[in-house]
């Protein structure tokens, strides 16, 4: 076991675990950050450059996975935006409440033809799995719909990709200049308290003085999309694959998008949301959004099953010896 690991886990307000290391000693996160290129320099570059590459990856995953039919994660725009894309092979729509009527009207208002099914969590019956497959990486509060997305993958007897619009808000938005990872659960409340006064205070000074000149708020940006995007979303989607059997793949995460973003200057292409010019290039006409998105409620039905104790509680079980 690891000690630093089991002690960030266990505590009352675990939410996700970052760093190189594991709760268990013998395995360890291998790869690094993204760096930005700052060679697109225009919103009206990215635009084009982010709808190929959506368009490029997508191609490139129907190819390599020929009669699957493709399952779209519905919440917000980032992944209203691939209901939009050029798909070749069959498509469902599966988004949950609250947002499954947004969903339903967005599809309805922009001429789409896809089916639009609610996903339900009820059902605790893989709560074991998950937690062996999550291996105290995330709070599965905010893991929802495993039962679920089994269930659809055995109905396409595996022949499925479910797909994520994983993180494209956090550089097709300004969130990039506020997207900040502050190491938890080894910092006390009121040193985070001050970092993130400091961070407000300082904020406009490093985004005029030095952002444009020295890249390096963007250098940070992508440290923190290694220490807690990756580790939030990747996590997640692993634990999925595990549950369901079949592909789970994030738009935003293809190899063309990933080169493009080793090419992008955030602060001279990105000081907008450029996500809905992204949706009308790849509609070809104006996109109708939902005004809002509210997003679904903490998962009750897994309330306390993230910490280590119920991780190795089942691995004892299992007969696995733990040091």
């Amino acid at each position: 076991l690891n000690d630093n690991v089991v002690r960030a886990t266990s505590r009352p307000d675990f939410l996700y675990y970052s760093g190189m290391d594991t709760v268990d000693t013998e395995i360890t996160r291998i790869g690094g950050p993204l760096t930005p290129g700052f060679e697109i320099r225009s919103w009206e570059e990215l635009v084009r450059r982010v709808a190929a590459a959506l368009r490029a990856d997508i191609s490139e995953a129907e190819k390599t996975h020929p009669g699957h039919t493709n399952i779209i994660l519905c919440g917000g725009k980032d992944s209203l935006n691939l209901l939009l894309l050029p798909w070749e092979n069959p498509v469902l729509v599966a988004s949950g409440p609250p947002n499954y009527e947004l969903v339903k009207i967005f599809v309805a208002e922009n001429g789409l033809k896809h089916d639009v099914i609610p996903l339900e969590d009820v059902n605790p019956s893989l709560q074991d799995e998950e937690i062996l497959a999550n291996c105290c990486l995330n709070n599965l509060e905010h893991c929802r719909y495993g039962y679920h997305l089994k269930e659809l993958s055995k109905s396409f007897d595996g022949k499925a990709i479910f797909w994520n619009g994983q993180l494209g808000d956090t550089f097709m938005t300004t969130s990039w200049k506020k997207y900040s990872h502050l190491k938890p659960y080894f910092v006390s409340e009121a040193a985070k308290r001050t970092t993130r006064v400091f961070s407000k205070i300082l904020g406009s000074w490093v985004r005029d003085s030095l952002l444009d000149k020295t890249g390096f708020t963007q250098r940070y940006f992508f440290r923190y999309l290694w220490d807690k995007g990756a580790m939030w979303q990747g996590a997640h989607q692993s634990m999925m694959r595990k549950i369901t059997d079949a592909i789970v793949l994030s738009a935003y995460h293809g190899t063309e998008m990933r080169r493009l973003l080793t090419e992008i200057d955030l602060y001279n292409s990105v000081q907008d949301d450029i996500r809905p010019m992204v949706g009308e290039l790849l509609l070809g006409t104006a996109v109708k959004y939902p005004a809002k998105n509210p997003g679904p409620p903490e998962s009750d039905i897994r309330k306390g099953i993230s910490h280590t104790e119920p991780f190795l509680k089942l691995l004892s079980s299992s007969g696995i010896t733990i040091q």
